[in-house]
């Protein structure tokens, strides 16, 4: 027999007036409606990252691979990747990756980060190069310091700054020379790591003086942790119960983000037909290329709303969505543009861009019996949702709602 599900939301770590917005529309626009017509149902949009989860499956997947050196790629393979579609890879003030240091350009970090690769791809065993270091001894080398403080600050700021020619995002790139199942099996093994890592906290890397390098001392950080948040889980299966059907797009990868919401010991319960990502080319042996699919929209910002529109709403009568999910200024576009959603919920990450727009409109409807916009507050050190609007940051215990126009 098919899995019961209750029809109403519960509580929980709701914010009261998400809440009662959310099981408000759900109860308008669900099967419980007398005008429901299971031959047209209604659709719901989320985005993934840091909205059906709390932090990032790719971010935490490129986490995971650095911490095990999980890399299929050469160490020249490596530098054509990272140097691939981006202009003035040279030493010019525009391609400083750390503007306090000048010789932190992109081609000097590129460079330094392929000649500690290159030490680590003969050194570690796990490469099958000859090299006969554990994952532990190879950690503990200068060149592993060398290669993750700088491998680390290439991919904050080049994936928040820069835009190659060839596609978006450069780090799916890294991704190369695997299958699609060798990826999907990678990120199950990440996502399980993260999920059981139980510790929301930030990490300082720096590179070491000592190791002759073009860029010299580099220091860069990274965020631990991941959580799939019951309340989100939730939301997902009362959706269904109560015949709405529930599509993610998400800026991750396609592999990895069905992975997360499709697998059965995560708990979302959605199939592979209703999660789209981004999308990649495969050469004549199914392996991943650096490069991404022509003709597929990228999924964030106003590609994402072109999914919707060319996609899905040709299937759903051309109907917009019912409501809306998401929390960057990658999902501030559909919740603009598709004005028919019955409502948008903003994950509540405190960013200063596009979405305070979205959280001043939900402060200021928050009295509305049926407001357009909600926000929904989480705590970043314990990846959890919070029972308010209000978010407490990573590091911080102070709450805090929207920023001022």
């Amino acid at each position: 027999m098919p899995e019961k599900h209750n029809k109403i939301l519960s509580s929980k770590n709701w914010a009261p007036h998400t809440h009662q917005a959310l099981n408000a529309v759900i109860a308008a626009y669900g099967n419980q409606n007398s005008s429901f017509d299971p031959a047209d149902p209604p659709y719901v949009v989320f985005d993934f990252d840091n909205t059906s989860a709390i932090m990032d499956i790719e971010d935490t997947l490129m986490l995971y691979m650095l911490l095990h050196l999980d890399y299929r790629l050469t160490p020249d393979q490596f530098h054509a990747i990272l140097t691939d579609g981006l202009e003035n890879v040279g030493a010019t003030e525009d391609t400083l990756l750390d503007k306090t240091n000048p010789l932190a350009t992109i081609g000097n970090i590129a460079d330094d980060i392929k000649v500690a690769y290159a030490w680590l791809y003969k050194q570690y065993e796990g490469f099958m190069q000859g090299g006969t270091l554990s994952l532990e001894e190879a950690k503990k080398s200068s060149y592993y310091e060398e290669f993750a403080a700088k491998i680390r600050l290439f991919y904050t700021v080049i994936n928040g700054d820069f835009k190659r020619k060839a596609g978006y995002p450069w780090m799916t790139y890294l991704f190369a020379q695997r299958t699609s199942e060798d990826l999907r099996q990678l990120a199950y093994q990440s996502i399980s790591y993260w999920l059981q890592y139980g510790k929301f906290e930030r990490v300082t890397l720096t590179s070491p003086a000592e190791l002759p390098s073009k860029a010299g001392v580099i220091v860069s950080h990274y965020d631990t942790g991941l959580a799939f948040p019951t309340e989100l889980k939730e939301l997902y299966h009362v959706l269904k119960a109560n015949g709405i059907v529930v599509y993610v797009i998400s800026a991750s990868p396609v592999d990895v983000v069905q992975v997360a919401a499709t697998h059965p010991d995560f708990g979302y319960g959605l199939d592979n037909e209703h999660v789209i990502g981004m999308y990649y080319n495969k050469d004549e042996n199914g392996l991943i290329q650096p490069c991404m699919q022509p003709g597929k929209n990228i999924t964030k910002g106003p590609g994402k709303t072109a999914v919707i529109t060319e996609q899905l709403m040709p299937n759903h009568n051309e109907k917009q969505p019912l409501m809306l999910f998401g929390d960057s200024t990658g999902d501030y576009d559909m919740m603009m543009e598709l004005q028919d959603a019955k409502l948008c919920v903003l994950f509540n990450r405190y960013m200063n861009d596009d979405t305070q727009k979205l959280a001043r409109e939900a402060f200021r409807t928050i009295e509305d019996e049926n407001p357009r916009v909600v926000l929904q507050g989480r705590d970043e050190n314990k990846g959890s949702l919070r029972p308010s609007e209000k978010t407490i940051l990573l590091g911080t215990q102070e709450e805090v709602l929207i920023h001022e126009a």
